[in-house]
């Protein structure tokens, strides 16, 4: 990988329709908040788990066109815009977290091709989303005109643990800088009525749950008076009213393991399932 340091957005390319998708979004972030971006191509001899009869020098060869005509797509849509590409070889989990350790942000596709073959959550997605030390946007969802062109709002999973305070921190400074709304939701798990003892004031433990999410939105608030907050604390299981709540969304926002009303937020749970299945772009995001 090139020596240079990368910083900035950081977005994975490979070539494939969902790889333009990411490669398109990520352009428009870098471009909204004034970030460099770098477009990352990942190669190597062996793909799909056996060796190429192909010489070496002729896939490096098509891994630089790849990235060459990535880098081009993004300079021509926005010549203003600071992009650079890197060529790196090796696993493609690997080469992106290590890029991920000076950027901002990590953006990719949902699945790709070529260089990134068998980028489907699950492989390296979801190990890139897992372990990059910086957040890792998934691009779900149809083409859009760039964010900075359309009002909407960003849906922020909170819980109260570190991952989600996090993730409540991104999503205001999302919101802020593509003047968007921030919509935080609770998943209130429901509990049989049967087993809820006679004392228990479901009530007040939610006027309780509300009062504790203003104190957590203080800091972000602080940060971004601007921006407008709606907070609803909705019953269901977390996987399901996040689902739901994101259909309208420009971005839904999550920790990448939780507690309380998402137990067990984990890569293979509540976020997989996210990043597999959210009709918007998902950010997931880690604990500092």
């Amino acid at each position: 990988m090139n020596d240079e340091p990368i910083t900035g957005v950081v977005v994975g390319y490979d070539g494939s329709t969902s790889g333009v998708q990411a490669l398109e979004w990520a352009a428009a972030e870098a471009r909204t908040r004034k970030l460099p971006l770098t477009v990352l191509h990942v190669w190597d001899v062996y793909v799909g788990g056996g060796p190429i009869a192909m010489p070496v020098v002729d896939l490096r060869t098509i891994a630089e066109d790849n990235l060459n005509n990535g880098v081009a797509h993004v300079r021509k849509a926005a010549p203003e815009l600071s992009v650079r590409g890197v060529l790196a070889r090796g696993q493609a989990a690997a080469r992106l977290i290590e890029a991920g350790h000076g950027a901002d942000m990590i953006v990719l596709g949902p699945r790709g091709l070529g260089g990134f073959v068998g980028l489907v959550l699950g492989s390296v997605g979801a190990q890139v989303a897992a372990h990059a030390p910086c957040p890792v946007v998934i691009v779900r969802g149809e083409l859009v005109p760039p964010p900075e062109q359309v009002h909407g709002h960003v849906v922020v999973g909170v819980d109260g643990s570190p991952a989600s305070r996090e993730a409540l921190a991104l999503g205001f400074a999302e919101a802020g800088a593509h003047g968007w709304d921030v919509r935080a939701v609770v998943a209130w798990e429901a509990v049989p009525e049967k087993e809820v003892p006679p004392l228990v004031d479901e009530a007040g433990m939610r006027d309780a749950a509300a009062a504790r999410m203003a104190r957590l939105m203080i800091p972000a608030r602080e940060l971004h008076p601007d921006v407008k907050v709606q907070v609803d604390i909705v019953t269901g299981a977390p996987r399901e009213v996040l689902l739901s709540a994101a259909e309208e969304a420009r971005l839904l926002v999550v920790g990448s393991r939780g507690l309380g009303g998402f137990r067990g937020l984990l890569l293979g749970s509540v976020s997989h399932a996210l990043v597999h299945h959210a009709p918007c772009p998902v950010a997931v995001v880690h604990a500092t």
